[in-house]
């Protein structure tokens, strides 16, 4: 029976919907705006978990435009390790969006982040048939940076 159930899974698909989109990069424009907020209060361990919320946002994504099932939020759960299903340069690129409590080292790795959020956005817009505007996603990001 559970076999069964095995072989059923291994079938199923998974496509984002437009409100996971939404939801994904409402959360990713939050928490990098609220880094950035607390960055400049110096309140460094809060601005550090927004920059972790940052990086699981980019996992989600990468996840979503590979067509895996993302893991609900704050979940890490196989993002890492043997059982991740993100491709070498994607682990690579969490790796290297790693900072400590300096705010220069903070603000580095936001901006950093940014292009890759770009681009994974960009795809996602593509894949669901939405226009993406990039005007709109550089003011959001250029309030912060």
């Amino acid at each position: 029976m559970l076999a069964d159930i095995l072989d059923k899974s291994m079938a199923l698909s998974y496509e984002p919907t437009m409100e996971e989109f939404e939801l994904w990069r409402t959360k990713f424009f939050a928490y990098f705006h609220e880094a950035y907020r607390r960055v400049m209060r110096k309140e460094y361990y809060y601005a550090l978990k927004c920059i972790d919320n940052l990086r699981l946002s980019m996992a989600t994504a990468w996840y979503m435009e590979a067509g895996i099932q993302p893991n609900t939020f704050g979940d890490w759960a196989k993002y890492e390790g043997e059982r991740s299903k993100l491709q070498a340069w994607q682990l690579s690129l969490l790796e290297s969006w790693e900072c400590g409590r300096n705010p220069l080292e903070m603000m580095n790795v936001m901006k950093s982040i940014v292009p890759e959020f770009k681009r994974v956005h960009k795809n996602l817009c593509n894949k669901l048939g939405i226009e993406e505007n990039l005007e709109w996603i550089n003011g959001i990001i250029d309030m912060a940076i």
